[in-house]
């Protein structure tokens, strides 16, 4: 009898629930109907990091799962990396699989159906938690709150990061895993949805884990007796650890990942650095796009809430999360010590907390509905009056004021006069859904009617959220259809890398369209990566590497063979393989091979570029790789200066204008004998900065034609190619905009008659790659003969020559070297990514242990766990101090301090 009664409460639930993902879905195609998105006419949602990360990366898994691209070994970016990271950090969901139905080129549109299944999935999360919890809700309330949750502030301001959806639904389900771990000492549910969070984005897994500790002990605290206490923390203790255990082999090798790049800073200082408030225009939505939580916060009578234990340890929970919108200092302990961008990532928790207190309002005023006694048409007829109300301001507002309301989607903060419109809004809204609630606690309306304008209410305020932040993101997909058809242009069996002449496109997109390439931004973008293309010449900013600049040399060496160019950049010299309206595809000057075989009696010493200029650094790596004293290069100086000093410091160049108000200029007269190609350098110190004290401090002129009317800039702060020239005079003017120091500053030549000379003499490889092995027979002469191999340099790189095993060595900055032997070699390089086979034992006993477990439960097995309890009592103590004095007292004491 119970089990039947359980499976008829079980099928109750479903026919509860689907409602709200329908409706969901189809509320957010309203929206799309309303703004031209697709599927209704070609316009994307994407902008900001859905264009440059999550839809490449898209096409980079599309193109994993058709055999075009390795996993473990992906030389589609950063010059060869592990995907492993980046998928568990951006694109890590089932709904990516349905990349494989979806033609490249529709990847954009495609985007905007994503979007809508992960928040129907949000929605019907929701719908399964309010169902979990608050038995006396009718199917048309548990919807309504659904659908607030599903349209809420975190969905609408970062929609773009799609994966975080992912999180922000499943997070439901671990709230009632952790209410079934307490209240029925059943952990499966808890650490199944934990495990499912690890793997969905290992990143916002960190703030989950704070979250799990302090609303658990502020529950326990609050709930229960110490007695009671007991049993809770000790399965809540093991069953996270197997959850973290199982997703070993997501989260180690990951982790190993994120340590390496450069995204990394110091706590302290990031902390001590910015301001005491948060950007909290920006972090307001999270509350604003909910306001239905506000009313019934006023409508619960404060003595009687504020006695009921349960609702007194969420609500002090939910400040805890509240306040942390506001203090920056905390804030930034909540994102593991810094953010860039995306001030509240865990805001979901907020969101859906908030969300609990107007469920709660709603359960108990249904509890309390008696026999309707009054007259129905006064509180219809209000009910309509405020529903016309908030429709009416809804439209004036967007109609009149919806540049300044959806300034975010153009800016990526909110200012004053958005959050003051939106105010409005919200002031009105919280008064109609107070009214409501009124209206249905003195028996106004009928539960029918109640639940009714409840839906209207929400979805209003859905579509106006909705309007705000995905309506007005909306963009035509025209702009990539000249990029998608560069796709597959290259017959090329051989290793090779394609270069961006400039930053024409997002730079992730060129590996998306599977040609491989140096360029790549994520939050896993490899330190020494960076900084090592960073001192060869080649542009990067922030997170972010480019392709373009660097040098005829280092793109030999890197295996740069193709270059994309816009139509009107190309000569009639260039060897172009395809051209379309907008971009050419041309085939760069074959110099070498990719990978060449150098002379190097220690390859230790190698590791390291040398400390100096960017010139001095191409001269090194021509010196080394070819063995010769020969100069490729050549420094000139000014042959005449006017109202500007140029100061060397003997550690910097220090340029100052004789007149501040006015430029100064530097005028160059160089004599090219031969051919050479001619490079302005400005750049200071090696750092991922936003921005540097030199951008924008120079305008170039050659031959009276500007190259550059601000250089270096965020998008161009590599060398600057001034052009290439054979026995001829070249004048070069470089006008200087304001006073600024550069550790490397100059023009200087590379003589392409000695680099051509030196590049045909190198031997000629063939590598080829299959799945994460790169392999090949190579000849080599010398007394000390070394492959050097273009991929960026990463821990879990093994190698064998001729069957044994040999070093790997990581050589000038971030490439990698092999010893050879004299004569034949058969080589082969295998790349397993670091934690990655110790992650898979350990999951796989994660998995058997968590399985075992749940088991032992079963057969009651507890009673053996019972000496752990007061050991677990005091661990779960302390941790819960530390979490909450490290993430609420430590920055504001470092901040103070700093």
């Amino acid at each position: 009898m119970s089990i039947y009664f359980y499976k008829e409460r079980e099928e109750s639930m479903k026919q509860r629930c689907w409602p709200a993902p329908l409706a969901t879905a189809l509320l957010t195609l309203l929206v799309f109907f309303l703004f031209h998105l697709y599927p209704f006419e070609n316009q994307t949602l994407a902008w900001c990091d859905m264009k440059q990360q999550v839809i490449p990366f898209l096409l980079d898994f599309q193109n994993i799962l058709k055999g075009n691209a390795d996993f473990l070994l992906n030389t589609q970016n950063a010059g060869a990396m592990s995907f492993l990271g980046v998928f568990f950090f951006f694109v890590s969901s089932p709904f990516t699989f349905l990349v494989l139905l979806v033609p490249a080129e529709q990847m954009y549109l495609f985007a905007n159906i994503l979007v809508l299944l992960k928040m129907a999935f949000c929605s019907y999360t929701a719908a399964l938690f309010l169902r979990h919890r608050f038995h006396n809700l009718s199917t048309i309330q548990i919807l309504s709150l659904s659908i607030m949750y599903a349209f809420g502030g975190y969905s609408m301001l970062y929609f773009q990061n799609m994966v975080w959806l992912d999180v922000m639904g499943v997070f439901p389900v671990l709230m009632i895993g952790l209410d079934r771990l307490i209240e029925q000492k059943k952990p499966l549910c808890y650490a199944l949805s934990l495990a499912a969070i690890i793997i969905l984005n290992f990143y916002l897994t960190y703030m989950v884990v704070i979250f799990v500790i302090l609303a658990f002990a502020i529950y326990l605290y609050f709930t229960y007796n110490r007695e009671e206490r007991k049993q809770p923390t000790v399965l809540l203790g093991i069953s996270t650890f197997l959850a973290l255990l199982t997703t070993s082999v997501v989260w180690l090798p990951s982790l190993f990942q994120y340590l390496s790049s450069a995204r990394t800073v110091g706590i302290i200082e990031s902390i001590s650095s910015g301001s005491f408030f948060t950007s909290f225009y920006t972090t307001l939505p999270i509350l604003l796009c909910s306001t239905g939580v506000f009313a019934a916060v006023v409508i619960l009578n404060p003595v009687s809430f504020w006695q009921q234990r349960k609702m007194r340890s969420l609500f002090i929970l939910w400040v805890l999360l509240v306040i942390s919108l506001f203090i920056e200092p905390i804030n930034k302990m909540w994102h593991t010590g810094s953010y860039q961008a995306f001030p509240a990532r865990y805001g979901y928790m907020t969101a859906f907390l908030g969300l609990l207190f107007l469920a709660k309002a709603i359960s108990v005023l249904n509890k309390e509905e008696r026999h309707f006694q009054r007259q129905d048409w006064p509180g219809i007829s209000i009910g309509i009056f405020l529903i016309t109300c908030m429709s009416l301001v809804a439209y004036l507002l967007l109609y009149y004021r919806y540049r300044e309301l959806s300034i975010y989607t153009r800016t990526l903060w909110l200012d004053q006069n958005a959050v003051l419109y939106y105010l409005l809004f919200s002031i009105l809204t919280v008064l109609c859904y107070y009214l409501l609630l009124y209206l249905y606690q003195h028996r106004y309306l009928t539960k029918r009617y109640f639940s009714l304008f409840l839906l209207l209410f929400i979805c209003c305020e859905s579509i106006f959220s909705g309007s705000v932040f995905i309506g007005s993101a909306a963009n035509p997909v025209a702009f990539y259809d000249s990029v998608f058809d560069l796709k597959d242009k290259i017959q090329d069996n051989s290793m090779y890398r394609v270069k961006n002449g400039h930053k024409y496109f997002d730079v992730n997109l060129l590996g998306g369209i599977n040609y491989p390439t140096l360029n790549h931004y994520t939050s896993l973008t490899d330190e020494d990566f960076m900084f090592t293309l960073k001192r060869m010449g080649y542009s990067s900013y922030w997170m972010e590497v480019s392709s373009h600049g660097g040098t005829e040399l280092t793109d030999a060496l890197w295996g740069n063979r193709y270059t994309i160019q816009r139509e009107y950049e190309t000569t009639p010299n260039d060897q172009i393989l395809y051209q379309n309206d907008r971009y050419s595809l041309v085939k760069n000057k074959d110099l070498m091979s990719f990978g060449t075989v150098i002379q190097a009696d220690n390859l230790s010493n190698l590791k390291e570029l040398p400390n100096g200029t960017r010139r001095s650094i191409q001269q090194y790596l021509f010196s080394s790789v070819f063995g010769t004293d020969e100069s490729l290069t050549e420094e000139y100086e000014p042959s005449s200066t006017s109202n500007v000093f140029v100061y060397d410091t003997g550690s910097q160049m220090e340029l100052v204008r004789e007149n501040p108000e006015m430029d100064g200029d530097l005028e160059y007269h160089v004599l090219v004998d031969g051919t050479q190609t001619l490079y302005l350098d400005c750049f200071d110190q090696v750092t991922n900065h936003l921005m540097e004290p030199a951008y924008k401090s120079l305008r170039v002129t050659v031959n009276d034609e500007i190259v550059a009317y601000q250089y270096p800039t965020q998008q161009e702060n590599g060398l600057l190619n001034l052009g290439t020239f054979t026995d001829e005079a070249v004048d070069i003017r470089v006008t200087v905009l304001r006073d600024f120091h550069a550790k490397s500053f100059g023009i200087f030549s590379m003589n392409l008659d000695t680099l051509d000379s030196f590049a045909q003499s190198a031997p000629k490889l063939q590598l080829k790659q299959i799945g994460n092995q790169i392999s090949g027979t190579i000849q080599a002469e010398g007394k000390a003969p070394s492959l050097l191999l273009p991929l960026s340099y990463h821990e879990g790189y093994t190698a064998k020559v001729n069957g044994k095993p040999a070093k790997v060595y990581q050589i000038f900055g971030d490439m990698l070297a092999v010893p050879l032997q004299q004569g034949e070699n058969k080589v082969e390089l295998t790349f397993v990514p670091q934690g990655l086979k110790p992650g898979i034992i350990l999951s796989i006993a994660g998995a058997l242990a968590l399985l075992g477990f749940w088991l032992f439960l079963r057969k009651g097995g507890y009673r053996y766990l019972k000496p752990l309890e007061l050991p677990a009592i005091w661990i779960f103590r302390i941790l819960f101090f530390i979490v909450l004095a490290g993430i609420y007292l430590f920055p504001l004491i470092v901040y103070a301090i700093g």
